[in-house]
């Protein structure tokens, strides 16, 4: 593992830590925050994996939101609501 690698796994437990205590609604807004944000850095990608790592750790239903069709996960930039009836982020863009 390099040092960049450790750095990432750090800050991605960082943001992993603040985000188990919030509820679904909280967690939701925090993904919709990110698509009025126009800036990208390590620092969001490292938040971005945290929060979708929570919600799949919740089972919530990602895949309006996330694309993992080549093995990577691409993230859509849009607002999100949580149906509770089906457990998943809907988009709202």
């Amino acid at each position: 593992m390099t040092t960049f690698d450790s750095y990432a796994n750090e800050r991605i437990g960082f943001y992993e830590a603040r985000f188990q205590s919030k509820t679904i609604q909280q967690l939701a807004e925090a993904f919709s925050s990110m698509a009025t944000s126009r800036g990208w850095t390590a620092e969001r990608s490292y938040y971005s994996s945290a929060l979708i790592r929570e919600m799949q750790k919740r089972g919530i239903n990602l895949t309006d939101i996330i694309n993992e069709d080549d093995g990577r996960q691409a993230v859509h930039g849009v607002r999100v609501l949580y149906d509770e009836a089906s457990h998943t982020m809907t988009p709202i863009d």
